[in-house]
């Protein structure tokens, strides 16, 4: 069980920073924090992971690229709002009808936390099919399960992970990860689209394997 509680912090805490990614243009502050040792720690624990090695390097080099340009800070935030800016001229909107073709995606992802209970309006605003909720809401779900009081609780709330991966996030996230890849021409968000991929890919397989049988 503790091992359980381990790894379901680390898979919350990586949703909770992808989200972040997405959400928001990162200021200076932030920017600067991937030059600490807390963050190339952590990149380096992630490399460690066979699947992730090839991504996190990529990664790697995008934030030296980064860390060393001029204006870092105001030029990256212009390539956020190029790429996933909420207005018409975004190149990659980072929205699940986007890429989905569903119109209804949004009421979808709205009514799944209505059902849960679970507030995002604080942080994000709709339409909620936005990959920071999705995102969001997932490392939400890994607590619950992390702080379930009984088996079948827990078993509920995984199942809850596995849906909201299969019916949601794995449906679109491919193909923002690859236009989004092809649209970032300085290559950090790109770097961290991969990464995101790679990781979603694990995350599923890791519930496949965790998930009571059917």
């Amino acid at each position: 069980m503790q091992e359980f509680m381990a790894t379901s912090e680390r898979r919350a805490e990586l949703y909770w920073w992808f989200a972040t990614l997405f959400a928001h243009p990162l200021c200076d502050e932030e920017i600067a924090e991937y030059d600490s040792y807390d963050v190339r720690s952590f990149l380096k624990s992630l490399s460690t992971l066979d699947p992730m090695r090839e991504a996190v390097a990529e990664l790697n080099d995008a934030i030296a690229r980064l860390l060393v340009r001029p204006t870092r800070q105001a030029a990256l935030a212009q390539e956020f709002t190029a790429l996933f800016s909420r207005s018409s001229a975004a190149h990659v909107p980072p929205f699940e009808s986007t890429f989905h073709h569903e119109a209804h995606s949004a009421a979808r992802m709205q009514a799944r936390l209505e059902r849960l209970a679970i507030a995002v309006d604080d942080k994000y605003e709709p339409p909620f099919d936005h990959l920071s909720v999705e995102l969001d809401l997932m490392g939400s779900l890994i607590i619950r399960a992390a702080e379930a009081q009984s088996a079948e609780n827990r078993t509920q709330w995984l199942d809850e992970q596995a849906s909201l991966l299969h019916e949601h996030l794995l449906v679109w996230y491919p193909d923002f990860e690859a236009r989004c890849r092809s649209q970032d021409e300085f290559g950090f968000y790109g770097a961290c689209a991969r990464l995101l991929g790679v990781f979603l890919t694990m995350d599923a397989n890791y519930l496949t394997l965790v998930q009571p049988a059917q």
